[in-house]
């Protein structure tokens, strides 16, 4: 076996491995729209179905500072799939007042894949309140298709600190924000570690 051949077997090994396993993350303040202190933390889990089938659940809470006040009321990810057609769609949200964004753009971060929001849109769909407050939690399925869906995992929607991007609005000073993410300390580091030595769509 070619050394190349043994690299290649060794991060299908990675990737696969990590299939299973939830990636934990939290806010990144220095990547951040305004810098206002809004903060959360989440979770998500990536489930092969089978063909060219997965299932992402995401789980987030706002854990922003009532002085700092405000509301969640969005997220917005990519897929990082060597499917130039992969998309996801929202199954279900424990708040209905959360929609699927499809296509979505998030300012000078750029466009994503997918995401929900209130009213359907990242940027300012719906009424701030409607979103969530300082400590609640809500929960978020999507349904992926991919032509590579079997070797998606987790970290393949966060593979980079420009995966994944949270909206605020409704500030105390009236003000919004967008946050990105960085993956907790100890999460997913082993599937990191197999995405970052293989080509993936970037947008």
């Amino acid at each position: 076996m070619t050394r190349q051949t043994l690299s290649i077997f060794t991060i299908a090994f990675l990737s696969g491995s990590a299939i299973a396993a939830p990636v934990n993350f939290n806010s990144d303040s220095f990547n951040s729209s305004e810098a206002t202190g809004s903060a959360y933390t989440g979770s998500m889990d990536y489930i092969y179905d089978g063909g060219n089938n997965g299932t992402l659940s995401i789980s987030l809470t706002n854990m922003t500072d009532p002085v700092i006040g405000g509301f969640l009321t969005g997220f917005v990810f990519n897929i990082d799939s060597i499917d130039n057609g992969a998309f996801a769609s929202l199954l279900t949200a424990s708040d209905a007042d959360f929609l699927d964004t499809e296509i979505e753009s998030a300012g000078s971060f750029g466009s994503f894949d997918a995401g929900a929001a209130l009213g359907a849109d990242f940027n300012g769909g719906g009424t701030p309140s409607f979103g969530m407050g300082d400590g609640i939690s809500e929960s978020f399925v999507f349904s992926i298709v991919a032509s590579d869906a079997s070797l998606l995992s987790s970290s393949s929607f966060m593979s980079s600190t420009n995966d994944f991007y949270v909206r605020f609005r409704g500030l105390t000073n009236g003000g919004s924000d967008m946050v990105g993410t960085i993956p907790s300390p100890g999460t997913g580091a082993l599937a990191l570690l197999g995405l970052a030595c293989m080509t993936r769509r970037r947008r």
